[in-house]
């Protein structure tokens, strides 16, 4: 039977592939039954894949770049910007000929080649043609927020038949625009979200009037058609207004354009409204299931990191990062938001500071991200700001070491921002599994009281326990299980809480109690978070519930806390690496250690699983003074606490 994993490889390499058959046919293969790109097409004057209609570009004072595709005729590219509302032209400018990033050459690995050459894979070009192709860039000037705008390209030469040939983009209007990607988390469609269909009534009503939205499947492929029309109103993705996301009757149906988009990328831009940012927005997402950190890193900088989880490398490393991320890196925009993890928990979480694992990968991934798209001066921000989401309980996809991997996420400081990720802001997610979804409790099996597993007998007497799971279940279908909470709106809710106090000017708390320090007095553990993370708020401790059917938590991750103590320095360990066999490179069966980067000595050899065990369960209460807690020691009977754990949903009033 195929795993989880996979299943999801197989999948993301049908989409990942699919590109090879939509520009030409299995003919294009060499004497050698290599595949071999098409000829270079008969290019046409075009806007790239991003641009449409109702788009929205940057806002000041930020450039923002018009750029497409040209024949190897054209002599020259203007572009107009013209206000709708009254026809008065407001800025014309030039364009330059070749100055966009294109993905071909060494730098992103040995493409086309067969499988024979990169094993067991056949890599076609991340471009349809596998060569750089004649492009044009224009930056306009800075531009105020809001506006209708129609804007026009000219090209002399593109055409034989006539001096001067036209393309043109209407209703753009200019703002914030925002990049969303990741794995499966972040690909969730809105349709499989229970908060779906409020947020869609309140569009009909008016709300959310200043968000713009590239609606379709994240997983589509840019270039899936040539010319370029990803965006445009005949693509997979066409740019539409929020009104226009959600016509009539599709709520009913179910079938509203909006429901398509990532769920984590529009409740984060949704909640940015509610929290009174006015300014136009525009998002769009490119996320695919089940797919490595490595595949979306740059080539540039990939090798900085040891010890990453490696299939194939280096040619499977950076796939996605040519095909869903090079295509926008000349766009300009505000951040981007990042939600992934889960295909890395079965490898190292790592650490930054080292250079190892997960926590290298995260710091240089957001570095690598801000520097090819900010290549060209006064275009996107050199540290424009980067949100992430860490995973929820249920994405561990049977990896060890949750709360490594959280740890990794920040590169290693447990906050954002930080010192090697500044301009970031952090949504932990944590508390934040499906809180009605087949991994929380017996309510889908054993008991079987919901779904087409109905069974009478089984369920007999449950039926009033499990109606809210079931009720949950029919209106809002889970996808494949637990792993992709369906309660999206509070991963937005928060994500946007982060950012309109990091990045729109707003004062309050942006991060959740944040450890300051750590101290024992007596019979008492006293724990003090930072005072000015807090920002003026207090910190509440909910007592952790017993497992209640069918869910673990309360609706809305309500949850409680629990904490725990180790008093044998010599078992923590951050992360315990297996022993390995000098010859065969494989694990030594039941030999660990513990790196110093985990906070260990490197060297002493431990049966698995005595390392990082020994932890002791304890009670605390809220300090009086609401920056901390106290921790009863009673229970060690003298013992000296070493470590903390704390399982948190400490929660701020």
């Amino acid at each position: 039977m195929l795993s989880l994993k996979s299943l999801y490889l197989i999948m993301s390499i049908f989409v990942s592939h699919n590109i090879l058959y939509s520009f030409g046919d299995s003919s294009y293969l060499d004497d050698h039954h290599n595949y071999a790109p098409p000829p270079p097409p008969q290019l046409t004057f075009t806007f790239d894949a991003v641009f449409g209609d109702n788009m929205v570009l940057q806002q000041q004072p930020s450039q923002a770049a018009i750029y497409g595709y040209l024949p190897s005729t054209g002599t020259s590219v203007t572009v107009t910007v013209i206000d709708a509302s009254n026809g008065n032209v407001v800025t014309t400018v030039p364009a330059n000929f070749n100055m966009t990033q294109q993905p071909f050459g060494e730098d992103w690995g040995v493409r086309p080649c067969s499988a024979a050459d990169c094993p067991p894979y056949l890599m076609n070009s991340f471009t349809p043609f596998g060569v750089p192709l004649p492009t044009f860039k224009a930056l306009l000037p800075p531009m105020q927020p809001g506006g209708n705008f129609t804007i026009i390209a000219t090209c002399e030469g593109c055409n034989s038949s006539v001096p001067s040939l036209n393309i043109t983009l209407n209703s753009v209007t200019f703002g914030d625009v925002w990049y969303c990607s990741g794995q499966s988390n972040a690909w969730l469609p809105v349709i499989h979200t229970f908060s779906r269909n409020d947020t869609a009534n309140n569009i009909t009503v008016g709300k959310y009037s200043n968000i713009r939205l590239m609606a379709g499947a994240s997983a589509s492929v840019p270039y899936a058609k040539w010319p370029p029309s990803y965006g445009g109103s005949t693509g997979s993705n066409p740019w539409m207004t929020a009104e226009q996301a959600v016509p009539a009757d599709c709520v009913t149906k179910q079938n509203c354009p909006l429901f398509q988009l990532g769920g984590t990328c529009w409740y984060f831009v949704q909640g940015l409204a509610d929290a009174g940012v006015t300014t136009p927005i525009g998002i769009l997402d490119t996320a695919i299931g089940g797919q490595r950190i490595e595949e979306y890193m740059n080539n540039h900088t990939i090798n900085q990191c040891t010890q990453r989880l490696g299939e194939n490398i280096p040619w499977w490393d950076s796939q996605l990062f040519g095909q869903q991320i090079l295509p926008f890196v000349d766009m300009t925009i505000k951040g981007w938001v990042w939600y992934q993890g889960e295909n890395n928990m079965g490898g190292t979480k790592g650490n930054s500071i080292a250079n190892v694992g997960y926590g290298c990968m995260q710091q240089v991934l957001v570095q690598g991200w801000r520097d090819i798209w900010s290549v060209v001066p006064n275009t996107t921000d050199k540290l424009a700001p980067f949100g992430l989401v860490t995973l929820a309980s249920s994405g561990s996809e049977g990896g060890p070491n949750m709360g490594a991997m959280r740890w990794a996420q920040t590169a290693n400081y447990g906050v954002l921002p930080n010192p090697a990720m500044p301009n970031t802001f952090l949504a932990q997610a944590g508390d934040l599994d499906d809180p009605w979804g087949p991994a929380s409790g017996p309510c889908f099996g054993p008991w079987f009281c919901c779904g087409s597993k109905y069974n009478k007998t089984a369920c007999a007497g449950r039926e009033t326990l499990c109606a809210p799971a079931c009720a949950a279940d029919a209106d809002t279908a889970s996808v494949m299980g637990g792993i992709h909470p369906r309660n999206k709106k509070p991963v937005g809710d928060r994500l946007a809480q982060a950012a309109y106090n990091t990045v729109y000017g707003g004062n309050a708390i942006y991060t959740g109690p944040t450890l300051s320090s750590c101290g024992v007095s007596g019979s008492t553990m006293i724990i003090q978070f930072n005072s000015t993370l807090l920002r003026g708020d207090t910190v509440q401790v909910k007592p952790f519930p017993a497992f209640i059917p069918p869910s673990r938590f309360t609706p809305l991750g309500s949850g409680g806390s629990q904490l725990w103590v180790q008093t044998n320095a010599s078992l923590f360990c951050m992360e315990a690496v297996c022993v390995t066999n000098a010859t065969t490179g494989e694990c030594v069966k039941n030999q660990e250690y513990c790196p110093s980067w985990a906070g260990g000595d490197n060297t002493t050899i431990y049966p698995s699983g005595v390392l990082d065990s020994n932890w002791i369960l304890l009670n605390y209460t809220a300090a009086s003074s609401g920056i901390g807690i106290n921790v009863d020691l009673t229970p060690l009977q003298g013992q000296v606490p070493t470590a903390t754990l704390y399982l948190g949903y400490l929660r701020l009033l």
